[in-house]
């Protein structure tokens, strides 16, 4: 009803008072008048609609008496003058007197004017009875007019981007188009409080698919190495974080982010799911999601591993749903269990055949029938081996994932060296994987030293040694190069201690 109220206010603020105030003038003005009436019309109505969307992407709220904010906005215009609504609203009077000839009816606008100033004054005034802050915020900033010298700086963590409301609506508009989805349970991203959103990481669609699946402004987490040569990430408040050490900056932005209220979006896994199904997390994301001490809302993604797997460049068209699981409490003993739970759910779509199997290569790295490395080649309709001719067309997801298990170290015999050629130090070279070490060109990696591993970008693998990260890009599969690695570290080699997505 508060809505209902909210729409009708607007409704008579700018279309029924402008209405009443120049029904029947003569729009006669000179052109130099007619341009200024229309950029300062265009100016006001920019201001208003950004104000306007600035707040209902912090507040959830509208710049209105029944249904206006419940908390301090400091992002947008609101960093420089409390009311920018409204001013935008009395800009725009001003603009239509300027256009419309008759400059009588600006002395109509003037006492508007004044009223909607009251009216400010009163919104204020009700503000400072609802809001703890709004007051400090009333004494920092000016009333309609902006000073130079009294203004918010602009901070990620209290301040909405406008390149996020931009993507927010490009994104919606190209789902709708792309990838038609229904959302599950999204009143839990209603209460206007800090959460977490843990997700669980498929396809290069699930950022989008949270955008397109709220209208709220939240900060997701992401590799450093992706926010550093993705500038839009950047844009878009994305925290960046250190895979490979404590990054306290990360954590601190984190915790500055979350008590002013905003929403982070983390997924516990850390990387994308080769064949969709959820990756073993690390102990120090359970720590992070108790630190934080706010809820938990685990989200999950059905329908969208068989449009883009990881292991593919190509997405397809088709539909998919989001689904928000119930707030899970960080103190909650079963944290983790709820969560991945949640996370791991049936995806009915995974008894589908995928869209498209090009590039299926990098996830089937050998041939489940003979053993023969780099003899899969994926085709749009299935895949076959070029050493023994056996084929297989349009398998499901989870035939795909039965194949992937049978061609991992332990269900399938490895015989050392396995050669591969790969761009190292911007040089290709011939790499080998044998049963302690690799050799990468003239590098020797001891698998003893290696403390951890990753794949960035789908094709580059990633070790970290003690003061070092050795990378490079595989031209067979990089996924290849971390199962073979971790299973000798961690089977081989038996490193208890030693964390892998694949094995825990």
């Amino acid at each position: 009803m508060k809505l209902v109220f909210s729409i009708v206010e607007l409704t008579i603020t700018w279309i029924v008072i402008p209405i009443l105030l120049f029904a029947g003038a003569p729009f006669s003005a000179p052109l130099v008048m007619k341009i200024i009436g229309s950029v300062v019309i265009g100016g006001s109505l920019f201001l208003s609609i950004y104000s306007a969307l600035v707040l209902y992407y912090w507040s959830g709220r509208l710049p209105t008496f029944f249904f206006g904010p419940e908390t301090t906005v400091q992002s947008g215009p609101y960093r420089f003058v409390r009311h920018p609504f409204n001013a935008g609203f009395i800009v725009f009077l001003f603009g239509l007197g300027i256009l419309c000839g008759d400059y009588w009816r600006l002395l109509y606008v003037v006492v508007v004017a004044a009223a909607v100033v009251l009216y400010s004054l009163f919104q204020e005034r009700l503000a400072m009875k609802r809001i703890d802050s709004y007051k400090e915020y009333k004494d920092k900033i000016p009333f309609m007019i902006p000073d130079p010298r009294r203004r918010i700086s602009f901070d990620k963590s209290r301040s909405i981007p406008w390149q996020f409301i931009v993507a927010s609506f490009v994104v919606k508009l190209a789902i709708l188009f792309v990838l038609p989805s229904r959302v599950k349970n999204s009143k839990v991203l209603r209460e206007r409080r800090p959460f977490v959103i843990a997700l669980a990481h498929q396809t290069h669609f699930d950022g989008p698919l949270i955008f397109y699946s709220t209208w709220r402004y939240m900060r997701f987490v992401g590799t450093a190495i992706y926010v550093d040569r993705l500038g839009l990430l950047g844009w878009l408040s994305v925290i960046p974080v250190r895979r490979y050490a404590v990054d306290a900056s990360a954590i601190r932005q984190m915790l500055a982010t979350i008590k002013q209220g905003v929403p982070l979006g983390i997924a516990p896994e850390g990387a994308r799911s080769w064949d969709g199904r959820p990756l073993h997390t690390k102990r120090e994301i359970w720590k992070l999601f108790r630190m934080l001490k706010i809820p938990i809302i685990p989200v999950k993604f059905f329908g969208v591993q068989r449009l883009w797997p990881r292991w593919s460049n190509i997405f397809s068209v088709g539909t998919s749903t989001i689904e928000f699981g119930n707030p899970v409490e960080a103190d909650d003993p079963q944290l983790q269990e709820k969560v991945m739970d949640f996370l791991g759910k049936e995806d009915p779509t995974f008894k589908l055949p995928y869209r498209n199997y090009k590039h299926i290569e990098k996830l089937i790295w050998r041939c489940p029938s003979c053993g023969s490395i780099s003899s899969i080649k994926g085709y749009r309709s299935g895949f076959s081996c070029s050493s023994c001719g056996k084929s297989w067309t349009k398998p499901t997801v989870n035939e795909v994932i039965q194949i992937h298990d049978k061609i991992m170290p332990g269900s399938m015999g490895l015989s050392f060296p396995i050669k591969d050629e790969v761009i190292y130090n911007g040089k290709r070279v011939v790499a080998s994987m044998y049963e302690d070490h690799a050799a990468i060109g003239d590098y020797r990696l001891d698998y003893n030293l290696i403390k951890n591993s990753s794949i960035e970008k789908s094709i580059e693998p990633v070790f970290g040694i003690a003061n070092e990260m050795v990378s490079f890009a595989s031209t067979t599969s990089a996924l290849m190069w971390q199962e073979v690695v971790d299973f000798q570290i961690k089977f081989r080699l038996k490193k208890e201690n030693y964390h892998t997505d694949l094995w825990g």
